[in-house]
């Protein structure tokens, strides 16, 4: 029993020094390394191999040592290794771990890894942070990520990447973190980070980036950081911005951004803070910050702006910070009113070395919370009064001018600042008077100060259309008391003209003061040219600008379409094409015959479409022949197209011919009257042989009347009209009866020559046509024989009259015509005269009066000499028939 339990005893202290041996070789800490319960720190020992580990190690540090790939086996009983830092070694590549799936942070920042390959990190690798921060990394494989599920946190800063393959993040679902600073990338593809759906910051700071397109950042729903400092971008858009819509912070500064698309933060509502400073922005406009309604912080400092619109801020009313510093918006804070008056929340505001002279009375309008404003670094010489009144918060105003033109207008700031500001922030001394120069603004008094020198505007550029193609002139001319010398600038939509042309020079006013102009001149006008010019006067005292001048550029009305020569049926509908283009755009208008006369219009057959180029005439008749004019107008100029419209219609009886009977020796007009387009070509034929004109047949009434004279038992017959044009022919006739004659009883003695004249009047188209007809008889004096006699008729006359309302006569038996004729028959009305009696009964031939009305002097000589007539010829345009006189010593007719 005793020699079991001494056994016992001593198998127990075996036991006890093996477990003590192996335990002092678990917690011996490596020669030269220093030890914290399981952190083990063995960096910048120079180590060239990994020293004996303890495996109770959960924390090593190996960095600034010369160690190379060769140290797998030194890690493969680290079993409980977590962090392991290995910087600035001489790493090739990352070192196999296949065996250490529990390291969760794995650091070799600064060695010479040229590539991530796949399948350096084992399946189920439990590493959330790897730095392979300043390598010379130049690719990394497609699938090299796979592995690392968990990770949290990568950074590749300061490496050579140009590209990243697509796909490479599609297993990187935890990844928070992702700093890609100081590569080289050039271009970001779309979907280039899909999966990265709980990224919160990316970091692209310093590298070549130029192009960012579409989609790039789609995937992303907890963005919160984005930084793109320091690339080449040049401009913001609205599809690259996809997939930002929780952003928080964006910076974007030391780029070559000049221009924001409008729409650009439509996905970005969330935003609060934008770093666009150091880019090359020349304009803020009303939509450059739109939809940015959380927005606290705007940097825009160290751009090129010099134009901002009266609602470039109009947004982002919940800014608190905003730089404008070093740009060139001296007319923002020197002309404008209230530019800023939207920023009612603003609390720190940044306007240093923009080369501001003067500050506009209500410059800071709106500004109720402000309480720092930083002017330093402006050459500030005046400050008109209330500029500062709005700013009730304000404490801090850096002000550093000492070219202050202290003039009597300057006084109120001395109380301003005493009641207001911090005078530790002020540094302003005056520049003018010379009794104060160089006198600190608040020791400014009353008796000190003295009128302006600044420039005053005499003659303000003047509003005015300038024509495209030609040159155009704006003037502005400006006073000084005393008269020094002065610089203009021109400038167009609140920015500075580009390479003006200007002529200036010096003349002497009314009032003998001496006044500077500027003449400037824009040749060759383009629509580019348009918009509001103003003038900046500048001397040594101050700023003075002028009222703004706006410029319309108007061009030349030009025809996109033109009218063109039409022929139409009558019934048929007529379309006329009008187009022109120019700036404004033309006013089209139309004319037929040069005038506003449409017969379409008035019978409603015309339609004109006011916003199209048609011009529709429905139902053609041969009243809307013509010259259609379409005329296009704008303040530049009218220009005119002319068309002819040409209505075709078959020819066609007015009315039908009838039968006649005439006694023998009377007159007899037989009418053909027709209606034709174009107008148709009349053929009068008797017992089917055509008619030739005698002595005692004409053809008169564009040869629609049959006028025979002294008809005779020849003349009797059927005759027929035939009418023709390109549309056809068409026949109508009439039965001509001659009656024999009546006898007469004539006392041939006591004869005087007696002229009769018969009128037969037809309305034939749109014109009367008065057929005067002169008889020259004899006549008993003593009594009148009621018989007819036998006359001789040889002299007639042809008159036309226009009739604004035309009527339809017959000839000169027609009971419907409104005509009445004088000589023979019933209707005839005798006229005598005292002539001289011939000694023969026949009667006496006169010649034709007139071939063509108005040739009447030609008629002195026609009639017989013992008459001496003086001839008058009147015509009636009304329906009443025209007078004939004849006079002589003898008697009238």
């Amino acid at each position: 029993m005793k020699m079991g339990l001494s056994h016992l005893l001593l198998f127990i202290t075996i036991i006890r020094l093996i477990c003590f041996s192996t335990k002092a070789e678990n917690i011996e800490c490596p020669h030269k390394c220093d030890c914290l319960e399981q952190y083990v720190d063995c960096s910048k020992k120079n180590f060239v191999s990994v020293p004996k580990i303890p495996k109770w190690v959960e924390r090593l540090d190996l960095s600034y040592n010369r160690l190379n790939e060769n140290v797998t086996e030194a890690f493969d009983k680290l079993l409980h290794l977590q962090e392991l830092k290995l910087d600035k070694n001489s790493f090739h590549f990352i070192p196999s771990l296949l065996h250490h799936d529990q390291i969760q942070e794995l650091s070799l920042n600064r060695n010479n890894i040229g590539s991530i390959d796949t399948g350096t990190f084992p399946a189920n690798s439990s590493i959330r942070i790897l730095n392979v921060n300043s390598n010379h990394i130049k690719f990394i494989e497609e699938g090299a990520l796979t592995n690392l599920t968990n990770l949290e946190i990568l950074k590749l800063n300061r490496n050579e990447i140009k590209s990243l393959p697509n796909h490479l993040f599609m297993n990187q679902t935890n990844l928070r973190t992702l700093e890609l600073n100081h590569n080289k990338l050039h271009v970001i593809s779309p979907l280039l980070f899909q999966g990265l759906s709980n990224l919160t910051t990316l970091k692209l700071r310093f590298n070549n980036i130029d192009n960012i397109m579409d989609g790039a950042f789609f995937g992303f729903k907890s963005m919160n950081l984005l930084q793109l400092d320091h690339n080449r971008i040049r401009n913001i858009s609205k599809g690259w911005m996809y997939g930002l819509e929780s952003l928080i912070t964006l910076s974007l500064s030391n780029n070559l951004i000049s221009e924001i698309d409008s729409g650009s933060w439509e996905l970005c509502t969330n935003l609060e803070v934008l770093d666009l400073s150091h880019n090359h922005l020349l304009e803020v406009e009303g939509r450059s910050f739109q939809h940015l309604i959380n927005l606290r912080t705007l940097n825009l400092g160290y751009n090129k702006i010099s134009s901002i619109s009266q609602d470039a801020f109009g947004y982002i009313s919940q800014l608190q910070t905003l730089q404008l510093n070093n740009n060139k918006i001296s007319w923002t804070v020197e002309d404008m009113s209230g530019p800023f008056s939207k920023l009612q929340n603003l609390i720190s505001f940044s306007l240093a070395a923009n080369h501001i002279k003067s500050i506009n009375s209500r410059a800071f309008d709106g500004l109720s919370n402000l309480g720092e404003l930083d002017l330093k670094g402006n050459n500030i010489t005046s400050i008109q009064q209330h500029a500062f009144d709005s700013m009730s918060k304000l404490k801090k105003l850096h002000l550093n001018s000492s070219s202050l033109l202290c003039d009597c207008n300057l006084l109120w700031i001395v109380k301003w600042i005493k009641e207001k500001a911090e005078q530790k922030y002020v540094t302003a001394n005056c520049a003018y008077p010379s009794e104060v120069r160089g006198v600190s603004v608040t020791k400014l008094k009353e008796d000190n100060c003295g009128d302006s020198p600044k420039p005053k505007v005499v003659e303000h550029p003047k509003t005015h259309l300038a024509i495209k193609g030609r040159s155009a002139n704006l003037v502005c001319s400006a006073t000084s008391i005393p008269f020094n010398n002065m610089t203009f600038l021109w400038r167009k939509n609140n920015g500075n003209v580009s390479n003006p042309t200007v002529y200036e020079n010096i003349t002497i006013g009314h009032n003998g003061q001496p006044r500077a102009t500027s003449v400037l001149v824009i040749p060759n006008v383009t629509h580019a040219d348009s918009g509001k010019y103003q003038c900046v006067v500048s001397n040594n005292f101050g700023t003075t600008y002028s009222t703004k001048a706006k410029v319309n550029i108007v061009t030349f009305p030009r025809f996109t379409k033109t009218p063109t020569n039409v022929t139409v049926k009558t019934g048929e509908t007529v379309t006329l094409n009008c187009a022109a283009t120019g700036d404004p755009p033309p006013e089209i208008s139309w004319k037929k015959d040069g005038g506003n006369d449409f017969p379409a219009a008035r019978e409603r057959r015309m339609n004109v479409m006011p916003t199209d180029h048609l011009f529709f005439i429905v139902n053609a008749k041969t009243t809307d022949m013509g010259i259609y004019s379409c005329a296009a107008k704008n303040p530049a100029g009218t220009i005119i197209a002319n068309a002819t419209l040409t209505v075709l219609q078959e020819p066609s009886f007015v009315r039908v011919m009838e039968n006649k009977e005439v006694t023998s020796g009377d007159s007899v007009v037989l009418q053909c009257m027709i209606s034709g387009s174009p107008k148709p070509v009349i053929k009068w034929l008797k017992d089917g042989a055509p008619i030739t004109p005698t002595e005692r047949h004409f053809l008169t009434g564009d040869d629609q009347l049959l006028i025979i004279i002294g008809s005779e038992s020849s003349d009797a017959g059927r005759y027929e009209c035939e009418i023709t044009n390109e549309l056809g022919t068409k026949k109508d006739m009439t039965e001509l009866r001659v009656l024999p004659p009546v006898a007469i009883m004539v006392n041939e003695e006591n004869m005087a020559g007696i002229i009769i004249i018969t009128v037969v009047c037809c309305a034939v188209g749109t014109s009367i046509i008065w057929v005067v007809i002169i008889y020259h008889t004899r006549r008993r004096m003593a009594s009148a024989v009621h018989t007819f006699p036998a006359e001789s008729i040889k002299m007639t006359h042809v008159v036309h009259s226009d009739s604004d309302s035309p009527q339809m006569f017959s000839d000169n038996i027609s009971e419907h015509s409104s005509c009445k004729d004088s000589g023979t028959g019933d209707s005839a009305k005798q006229t005598s005269f005292d002539g001289v009696p011939t000694d023969r009964s026949e009667p006496v031939h006169f010649e034709t009066v007139c071939q063509s009305y108005p040739t009447v002097p030609e008629a002195h000589k026609l009639l017989p000499s013992s008459f001496k007539p003086s001839i008058q010829v009147c015509v009636n345009t009304s329906v009443t028939p025209a007078t004939y006189s004849f006079s002589s010593h003898s008697g009238n007719v």
